[in-house]
């Protein structure tokens, strides 16, 4: 027999190799994007496509999760993201997108669930458990963003191997959740009291939680389509974008970690300091990619840049998961902030990229995304003194 010890073991096992799919198969695609704009001859709002629609997938599939039984929902979520990276790697330029739009719909049945799955089966640890989330989101991140560019030039495997790469971690997270069918470790939904079954939607805490999601996703995914087009729009090698890509993504590393343990130790009138911080150093950030071209200057942003893009989406599923006090409730607020939040941050890349071609300059992008620092700072104070539902 296992013991308890060993089957949490296990269980952690198989939320890691599931994460390990979430980011990488979507940061991957941006320091390679130029390749593919050029075999398809995309335009850059087309390119930013790419990007926006797995968060169409996500804002779509996710109020629709948290109704099903958890464990065969999450199996089917993850052979989708197996199909999807497949197809969109050697099917065309049509299953280049209908691939996508699959993965993406994969991936948000994973989003959704993740959350709920740790609250249930770790109650007493979610602190750490959702930290080691957040941190292997990031690992993820920057294995797609590090190693793109050297897999598709320098090894000569091409875009489409690359891409399609990441199918095979997705096989060995099948594996690892297979067990989870049978028996009792089906993750039932558990029923909510007569007096808790006021819908998500009702409370303003979730509107709070839902808006900051949706705000840091469009900067995360708009810097994850656009950072390295707009370093060599500032005149460096697709080489420097992409090391400087991999940069911020392995210096995210420890605050992904980091974050959302500490965000649980800080007194609640104190919380908002934290993600203020880090709403702060975007500005800072996106603020010298306008000012200055030079190599330091960059450095130094994409360092800055670093920390809020580690640490801002822990804090948002750490807020989704200390702000309500069921475990049920956690999945419908998932599923909303998630829905609605995803909703929102599908507009980014494709606008950056509309505003771009208009402009044939990545300068008016970084004003928006300074404009949007401030509003994510507003965001972030409203949901961290949001009151527990």
């Amino acid at each position: 027999m296992f013991s308890k010890k060993n089957i949490e073991c296990f269980i952690l096992l198989g939320i890691i190799f599931i994460t390990l799919n979430l980011r990488g198969p979507i940061t991957g695609v941006g320091p390679i994007i130029e390749l593919i704009k050029d075999q398809y001859q995309f335009s850059s709002a087309t390119a930013g496509l790419i990007t926006t629609l797995p968060l169409l997938a996500f804002a779509f599939f996710s109020p629709l999760v948290a109704r099903f039984k958890y464990a065969i929902t999450m199996f089917y979520g993850i052979i989708m993201i197996i199909l999807g990276e497949i197809i969109r790697s050697y099917l065309g330029e049509i299953g280049l997108f209908i691939g996508t739009l699959i993965m993406g719909a994969g991936i948000a049945i994973a989003n959704v669930l993740l959350p709920s799955i740790i609250k249930t089966k770790f109650p007493k640890t979610f602190g750490k458990i959702m930290g080691i989330y957040s941190l292997v989101l990031t690992i993820s991140a920057s294995i797609g963003a590090g190693i793109s560019v050297p897999l598709a030039i320098s090894f000569g495997f091409g875009w489409h191997h690359t891409l399609a790469i990441w199918a095979l971690i997705g096989v060995i997270a099948l594996i690892l959740w297979y067990p989870h069918l049978g028996g009792r470790r089906k993750y039932k939904t558990s029923k909510i009291t007569q007096g808790d079954s006021k819908a998500i939607y009702h409370y303003s805490t979730a509107w709070w939680i839902t808006l900051f999601m949706g705000v840091q996703s469009l900067i995360f995914y708009s810097v994850v389509a656009w950072f390295p087009s707009i370093l060599i729009g500032k005149g460096f090698n697709m080489h420097f974008a992409s090391n400087m890509t991999l940069l911020y993504q392995v210096c995210s590393i420890p605050i992904a970690l980091l974050a959302p343990i500490a965000i649980t130790r800080i007194r609640n009138k104190n919380k908002h300091l934290l993600t203020g911080a880090l709403c702060f150093l975007y500005g800072f950030a996106f603020g010298i990619l306008y000012l200055y071209h030079n190599t330091m200057a960059v450095l130094i942003a994409t360092i800055l840049l670093s920390f809020p893009m580690g640490g801002m989406f822990g804090i948002a599923l750490l807020f989704i998961s200390t702000k309500v006090s069921h475990p049920q409730k956690v999945a419908r607020l998932s599923g909303m902030s998630q829905s609605l939040g995803y909703l929102i941050a599908a507009v980014g890349p494709i606008f950056l990229g509309f505003i771009y071609d208009l402009s044939h300059s990545w300068n008016p992008p970084l004003i928006l995304f300074i404009i949007l620092t401030f509003l994510l700072l507003f965001l972030a104070y409203k949901a961290s003194n949001a009151k527990v539902i």
